[in-house]
């Protein structure tokens, strides 16, 4: 295989995350297409048979039918070009039953998912194996959660790479939505995104197959290595976009570097492989920049200035950090919509937020008294925790009755039935 026959090109890219809620509907969800659009180019232009997702394909393992619709088409553009789409799940997008939108597109063909299970306190990682190229491909998931437990696997030595042993002669790739520390990143300066747990990137590889040529980094939006050119034998390609404010003040940190948000071209020819960044033309630019008012047409009209003197043409984000003493965050709130909607047709996506203000979280957070319910069954916890929503969100409502839709809509339930509707009408008092 490696002499003179061919050489192996995988195209690696990782955290597409398609699309955030946040940004549906916004014109800033158009990026996140045409950036799809513009990687299997990328992969048809370089010739390669192989595309790498090591994580977070989408924002969720459920996707709106238009997301769906969309993404497949380009799907369906490369295994039409002999294109094999290689995903492993990620900690947004895995499904706990095996029924998610991943799931679905590889029940249709349109892509390769990395298989797994967890039996007797171990995982178990399935190989997927193309014995045309030699190459086989295995997939550490990312769980869903904080609990990192993918990392906990592999610190316990409790990881299986099933049958690895019988493909000693094989190309060997591990695609790990996991968080490492190498190449001068620090975990401990991002736990509160991506988790506390990691792993030394030397006992990482310990972790590996003896024989694994290269390890498709996911879940850091953070491309590590930067360099446009370099061999690893494991890397992180980032997030094309990424999904918030914090990725967005990545990018205008990335670019004050001289980095761009890409993909990574892989070639398996050398041990180490030598990698090479692809420059994504189509995601977006950002530019941050701070201002300094108590009015909010003062606000509106600063920012049309920026705009104005910007060299429009490609999604551009704008995000502005605004220091002020009078304005509340539902002014910025109320601001940010109205200047989305102006600059929708000039593809321009503003993000104001007030100065050493932490926004809250879309959905709050629910503190329980761990000492407390120490002793509760998790029917119990559970309830627990809907009581705690409930009281500060919607009192009028029973906490009984929303765990007893949970536990029904949680059932197998096969096709939806009349009775199932009436079940749920009932419980939710909506008469017969």
């Amino acid at each position: 295989m490696e002499n003179g026959c061919y050489v192996l090109i995988l195209i690696h890219t990782s955290d597409l995350h398609l699309v955030p809620s946040n940004l549906q509907g916004t014109i800033l969800e158009n990026a996140y297409y045409e950036v799809l659009e513009e990687i299997s180019e990328v992969v048809l232009n370089e010739q390669s048979r192989y595309l790498l997702i090591s994580g977070d394909f989408f924002d969720d393992d459920r996707v709106h039918y238009d997301i769906l619709i969309r993404v497949s088409k380009q799907l369906k553009k490369l295994r039409d070009n002999g294109v094999r789409l290689v995903v492993s799940p990620g900690n947004h997008d895995l499904a706990r039953n095996r029924d998610g939108v991943l799931d679905l597109l590889s029940s249709l063909g349109l892509m390769y998912l990395t298989m797994f299970e967890e039996a007797k306190g171990w995982l178990i990682l399935d190989p997927l194996v193309f014995e045309d190229d030699e190459i086989v491909f295995y997939g550490v998931p990312g769980f869903r959660g904080s609990s990192n437990k993918e990392v906990e696997y592999l610190k316990q030595g409790t990881t299986l790479f099933k049958d690895s042993s019988m493909y000693k002669d094989y190309y060997v790739v591990v695609l790990a939505h996991i968080q490492t520390r190498f190449h001068g990143y620090d975990p401990s300066k991002y736990s509160w995104r991506y988790g506390s747990l990691y792993l030394e990137y030397e006992d990482f590889l310990r972790r590996m197959p003896a024989n694994t040529r290269y390890i498709a980094l996911g879940h850091l939006h953070l491309p590590i290595p930067y360099d446009e050119s370099f061999r690893s034998k494991a890397a992180y390609p980032g997030a094309p976009i990424g999904i918030d404010l914090n990725d967005f003040h990545d990018t205008c940190e990335l670019v004050s570097k001289g980095v761009h948000r890409g993909v990574l071209r892989v070639d398996l020819a050398s041990d180490p492989p030598l990698l090479k960044t692809i420059r994504l033309e189509h995601a977006p630019k950002a530019y941050c920049t701070t201002i300094q008012t108590d009015s909010l047409e003062d606000a509106r009209t600063q920012v049309k200035k920026i705009v104005k003197d910007m060299e429009l043409g490609e999604y551009i984000i704008l995000v502005v950090d605004v220091e002020s003493k009078r304005l509340t965050a539902s002014d910025i709130a109320r601001l940010n919509y109205e200047l989305n909607k102006e600059f929708r047709d000039k593809r321009v996506y503003v993000r104001l937020s007030l100065h050493g203000v932490i926004e809250e979280p879309e959905y709050p957070l629910i503190r329980v008294d761990i000492e407390a319910v120490s002793n509760f069954s998790i029917d119990e916890l559970e309830l627990k925790v809907i009581q705690e929503y409930v009281s500060k969100k919607r009192p009028g409502l029973s906490a009984e009755k929303i765990q007893w839709v949970i536990n029904y809509l949680g059932r197998d339930l096969g096709q939806l039935s009349e009775k199932h509707i009436r079940d749920l009408l009932r419980e939710m008092g909506g008469g017969d």
